[in-house]
Parts: C-alpha cells; sequence; structure tokens
C-alpha cells in the first residue's frame, strides 16, 4: 500500500473518530469547539450528535471505505472533497483571525486548529498528490 494511502486513511480514520466522540459525548465535543447548548432553545446537544458526531463519522468513514477498496484513482476522487473541507476550515480561521479580533479573546488555540487542519488535508488529500505525479 503506497505511503499517500497509508497517510489518508490515518487523517480519515482520526476524522472518523472525531465525529465518534461528537456523537457519543456531546459534552466533550462542546468543549472542543468551545461552544454551548442552550437548555433554553432546546436541541443543542442534537446538534453536535448530528453535526460534529454523525456526519464527520460518515463522511470520513465512507470515504476511508472507498480508499480501502478502490485503485488509487478512485481514492484520490474520494479524498478531495473531504481534504478540501479541511482546508476550507483553515481558512475560515484565517478569516476569523483577519476579521474577528476584537471578538476571538484568547487566540492561541486558533493557530494550533489552523496547523492541525492544514495537515488533515494534507493527510486524507496524499491521494491526490500521487495520481497527479
Amino acid at each position: 500500500m503506497p505511503l499517500t494511502e497509508i497517510l489518508a486513511i490515518t487523517g480519515l480514520a482520526f476524522g472518523a473518530a472525531l465525529g465518534l466522540g461528537a456523537l457519543l459525548a456531546p459534552e466533550w465535543a462542546s468543549g472542543v469547539v468551545r461552544l454551548k447548548a442552550d437548555p433554553a432553545k432546546g436541541g443543542g446537544y442534537s446538534e453536535f450528535r448530528a453535526t460534529y458526531g454523525g456526519l464527520l463519522l460518515m463522511v470520513h468513514a465512507v470515504a476511508l471505505g472507498i480508499v480501502l477498496i478502490t485503485p488509487p484513482a478512485g481514492s484520490a476522487l474520494a479524498v478531495m472533497p473531504l481534504a478540501a473541507g479541511w482546508f476550507g476550515a483553515a481558512f475560515g480561521r484565517v478569516v476569523s483571525l483577519l476579521f474577528d479580533r476584537s471578538k476571538l479573546g484568547n487566540a492561541r488555540i486558533i493557530p494550533i486548529w489552523m496547523a492541525t487542519e492544514v495537515a488533515l488535508g494534507l493527510a486524507i488529500g496524499a491521494p491526490v498528490l500521487q495520481f497527479l505525479s
């Protein structure tokens, strides 16, 4: 198995694990993303389980399955949207640093999340680099 696919499998498994963690422990997910459910409005835990849980779990797990059963060209197509999504998350943080400085408070965690998101995008997108070369 090429190193690029091993990187993608590792990144996809990590993304799926994040989703599983959020699905099973919405309080944990709330702490990770530094958002709180509002009991007065209801549905907050459902959102954590759905968006940070089920959605992350399933898109990463399905892409992981595709990477494991298809040739490299199929792997490249399967991972492109997820890699782009992680790069988009990092880009969103750059935009936030530019426009939201007064609202960010202690923003030391933002560069760490940006680096994590770029690393996940690169790992998950590694089969694309192999396919293009």
